[in-house]
C-alpha cells in the first residue's frame, strides 16, 4: 500500500515538472518581473520626493520664495543666470572669471558673493586687492550686505585676519557685522583664486 502512494506521489511530481501550464506560469512571472523593478524604482522615487517635501517643510525658511528677485535691475550684475535649485546666479566677470551670487538656506539663511579668478592678474596676495573686489560685490548688493559697515571696518584696518590652512579668513569687529557673521574667505590656489564674502542673515 505504501510502496503503491509513493508511486502516485512520484508519478504526480513527475508529471508536473513537464506540464506545460507549470512552463506558462514561469515565462509568465520573468515576464512580470521588470514591471515589479519599474514599480519599485517609481515608489523609491515618491518616497524620495516626499522625504524632500517633509524636509522642505521642515525649513525655518520658505525656499519657494528664495528667487533671484534681489539680483534684477542690478546693472554691475546684468546677464547673470541663475539656478534655482541651488539660489546661485552666476555672472561671467570682464576677464572671464566667474562670480557666484547665493541667496537663501533652509535653517540659516545666507548670502554671498564668490570670485573664482583663473585670468585675472591682480596679486591677491595683497589683502588691499581682496577688499577692493569684496566691496565692490558689497556695493552692488547693497540692499543685502551691510556695505557701509563693512568698509568702515576695512577702511580703519579692524579686520581680524586668520590663516586655516589653504583658506584665509578675514572677520570684522563691527556688532552689525559680528551678528551676522560677515567673513571673507581668501584661498591662494596655483592655478585659480577664489574670494569670497558671506553673511549668515538673522
Amino acid at each position: 500500500m505504501m510502496k503503491t502512494i509513493l508511486s502516485l506521489i512520484l508519478l504526480l511530481i513527475a508529471s508536473s515538472c513537464s506540464n506545460p501550464d507549470q512552463e506558462n506560469k514561469q515565462i509568465s512571472i520573468i515576464e512580470e518581473r521588470p514591471s515589479v523593478i519599474t514599480d519599485s524604482l517609481k515608489n523609491e522615487n515618491i518616497q524620495q520626493t516626499a522625504s524632500e517635501n517633509a524636509k522642505s517643510e521642515d525649513c525655518i525658511f520658505d525656499q519657494a520664495t528664495q528667487t533671484d528677485e534681489f539680483l534684477k535691475g542690478i546693472q554691475e550684475l546684468k546677464g547673470y543666470k541663475w539656478d534655482f535649485a541651488s539660489r546661485t546666479a552666476t555672472y561671467i566677470l570682464e576677464t572671464g572669471d566667474s562670480l557666484l551670487v547665493t541667496r537663501g538656506g533652509c535653517n540659516h539663511f545666507i548670502i554671498s558673493g564668490e570670485f573664482r579668478l583663473r585670468n585675472d592678474k591682480t596679486d591677491y596676495s595683497q589683502w588691499v586687492n581682496v577688499y577692493q573686489k569684496v566691496l565692490w560685490i558689497a556695493k552692488a548688493l547693497d540692499k543685502e550686505f551691510y556695505y557701509e559697515e563693512l568698509k568702515r571696518d576695512i577702511d580703519s584696518g579692524k579686520v581680524t585676519l586668520a590663516d586655516h590652512g589653504d583658506i584665509d579668513l578675514a572677520s570684522f569687529e563691527n556688532e552689525l557685522l559680528v551678528d551676522n557673521a560677515y567673513v571673507i574667505e581668501r584661498n591662494l590656489q596655483p592655478s585659480k583664486t577664489i574670494i569670497k564674502l558671506s553673511a549668515t542673515l538673522n
